[in-house]
């Protein structure tokens, strides 16, 4: 059946790919051509943006690519911004990346230099599982956590990385409504290439707007995570806990990592550490609360980390700056923007005003 397209043509930046030394010390403009193959007749019928792939998401994941980590060959490149235009929603079947290099280092006299490759979701997970599944030598016998090249191999492994599998709806226990065991991911496994997190940031003690701030560059400055947007920041009336607390200050995060979840929740666990976190009372004030909400949209359940979190749902101090932040999100495939509107607490979350 002939797919639909959403074009992106002409995005422009300056990378730091080629061969030669100069090129990765000066840079030189690219420009990518993005063809996706999605199926347009539901938001062609319902006309509302949550039905339709984020444009701007796709473009900053691409404008991302061509400024980030430099590649010897542009071939590399498209590679990657294939990928990550897959990774970035499962109602991409498919997708046609063009790289130009209109500054290549060539004697002759030429107008451009490009590459196309095309991948489809299909091809991408299977070269993906296939990696994940290749023989390890005695690691494919041993039940224990190994290392190899980097890669963390636990029990759980063979279900695969964070990658254009786990970006969707997962099937699930129909008698629970949670994913089958054999679907969810495991926390101790790197993402095969960087994924998108949601993270929650709070704080009631302290000079809460400069603690936050801290908290994003500390998360900007951590290994192998960079920041990719930031909510504004919601004054929220306390849910639970003692009497009389301060109002919160709560901010959403989005990250790119390719740390594991648990790697990321040790990083968020140690910024909170830093900034004097306690846990003596249950919803009680605190200088600094960090929660992991989302992972590459992946399920996990293990004794130190739940994702989706499990009370995000509820949580409109956490759902409303979500929205404001990217107005087309999804939490477990309902829009974010929906679940603000119907949580509890929606009545007691309001803009900081900046002094």
């Amino acid at each position: 059946m002939r797919s639909d397209t959403i074009r992106l043509t002409g995005i422009s930046a300056v990378g730091h790919h080629g061969v030669f030394e100069f090129e990765r010390r000066q840079g030189q403009p690219f420009r990518v051509d993005a063809e996706l193959d999605v199926d347009l007749r539901v938001p062609g019928r319902s006309d509302a943006l949550e039905d339709t792939v984020s444009y701007v998401g796709i473009a900053e994941r691409i404008e991302a690519a061509i400024t980030g980590e430099p590649y010897d060959l542009i071939e590399a490149l498209a590679q990657r911004i294939a990928a990550d235009i897959l990774a970035a929603d499962v109602r991409v079947t498919a997708a046609a990346v063009t790289v130009h290099k209109p500054q290549a280092p060539l004697e002759q006299s030429f107008a451009d230099v490009s590459v196309t490759v095309h991948r489809t979701r299909a091809e991408t997970v299977g070269e993906l599982e296939q990696e994940s599944m290749e023989p390890r030598g005695r690691e494919q016998e041993s039940p224990a956590h190994e290392h190899d090249s980097g890669r963390i191999l636990t029990p759980t492994a063979a279900i695969g990385g964070y990658d254009t599998v786990s970006l969707g709806a997962e099937p699930t226990d129909r008698s629970t409504g949670r994913p089958r065991a054999d679907q969810l991911r495991d926390p101790d496994l790197p993402a095969t290439f960087p994924v998108r997190a949601v993270l929650a940031l709070g704080s009631n003690l302290g000079d809460s707007a400069q603690i936050l701030d801290a908290a994003v560059v500390a998360l900007e400055e951590g290994e192998q995570v960079a920041v990719v947007r930031t909510s504004p920041r919601a004054l929220t009336a306390p849910v639970g806990g003692p009497p009389d607390q301060p109002d919160f200050l709560n901010q959403v995060v989005e990250v790119e990592t390719s740390l594991s979840p648990h790697g990321l929740l040790d990083l968020v666990q140690r910024i909170e550490a830093e900034h004097h976190r306690t846990r003596e009372i249950r919803w009680g004030p605190r200088t600094l609360d960090v929660d992991v909400i989302t992972y590459a949209g992946a399920h996990i359940d293990s004794p130190r980390l739940t994702v989706p979190h499990p009370r995000a749902a509820q949580r409109a101090f956490v759902l409303l700056p979500w929205s404001w932040m990217d107005p087309i999100a999804l939490l477990d495939g309902v829009p974010v923007r929906e679940l603000a509107a119907g949580a509890a607490d929606v009545d007691g979350v309001r803009p900081e005003v900046a002094p």
